[in-house]
């Protein structure tokens, strides 16, 4: 009677097969784990970036209304404007909650920025009353940004990015992203006397009525009671960078110039 031939694998063989088998399974583990943290970090980084843009055009959605106001007669008389006081409720910049009052050389960042407007829908019996509600801004706050929601028109200065009794809430989440950089710039504001052509020297820098005398950020303006009008246009450069509490390494960067449509008109 004739045997039967046997073929299989020897030991060595499935020995060999099964290191083989074991590598490209650890290969394929590492490509589907360095996908799943990659893809993780795409969305991780695209929801942040979703998150500093909508900041972003909430503040310039807002910081654009500053100075509006419902009254009559801001039309014949822009000058006043309950919504546009200097050093009261005109736009302005501050260096950080730490200086809440001291004012920032133009084209100097600074962290917090005020203003007001007429939030009153038309006909109401507020419209052109400045209210505690008509007041408005933004900060940063140990790594938060947020929103003043009403001021304190009892106090005799309403532009304080710490007022006492204002009432500011927070408008991004500290538990999932940390703001690292708010900042607001008037750099790039352009203030006109219309004096000018006036026929004088008033610069004092070669005898005659420049053009450039017509920049009043350049030019010295007149002492109070002098009549002086000056119309400023203002135009506001916001840089907003923040990361993830979870991953630092996450961080994003937006930056705006917001053009305000109220223009500040003083006399002197």
């Amino acid at each position: 009677m004739l045997k039967n031939n046997q073929k299989g694998f020897t030991l060595v063989e499935l020995m060999v097969a099964l290191a083989i088998g074991a590598t490209i399974l650890a290969a394929a583990v590492g490509i589907y784990v360095t996908t799943v943290i990659n893809s993780g970090s795409v969305i991780a980084s695209s929801r942040l970036n979703q998150e500093l843009t909508t900041m972003m055009d909430v503040m310039v959605r807002d910081i654009r209304r500053a100075g509006y106001s419902g009254e009559s007669s801001v039309v014949e008389s822009p000058t006043s404007n309950s919504f546009q006081q200097v050093d009261v409720t005109a736009l302005a910049i501050r260096a950080s909650i730490a200086s809440p009052t001291a004012d920032v050389a133009r084209g100097t960042d600074g962290t917090c920025i005020l203003y007001a407007y007429d939030s009153d829908p038309v006909g109401d019996a507020n419209e052109g009353v400045l209210n505690a509600t008509d007041m408005f801004g933004f900060r940063l706050n140990n790594g938060v940004v947020q929103m003043r929601q009403q001021g304190d028109t009892a106090d005799a200065r309403h532009d304080s990015c710490a007022g006492a009794n204002d009432t500011w809430i927070d408008v991004t989440d500290a538990s999932t992203i940390n703001i690292s950089t708010l900042t607001f710039n008037a750099g790039a504001s352009e203030c006109i006397t219309t004096r000018e052509k006036d026929g004088l020297d008033n610069d004092g820098a070669n005898g005659i009525d420049d053009d450039a005398e017509a920049d009043c950020y350049d030019v010295v303006v007149p002492t109070a009671g002098s009549g002086e009008i000056t119309v400023e246009a203002r135009e506001i450069e916001i840089t907003l960078i923040g990361n993830l509490i979870r991953d630092p390494a996450v961080s994003h960067s937006v930056t705006r110039s917001v053009r305000v449509r109220n223009d500040l008109v003083r006399q002197r």
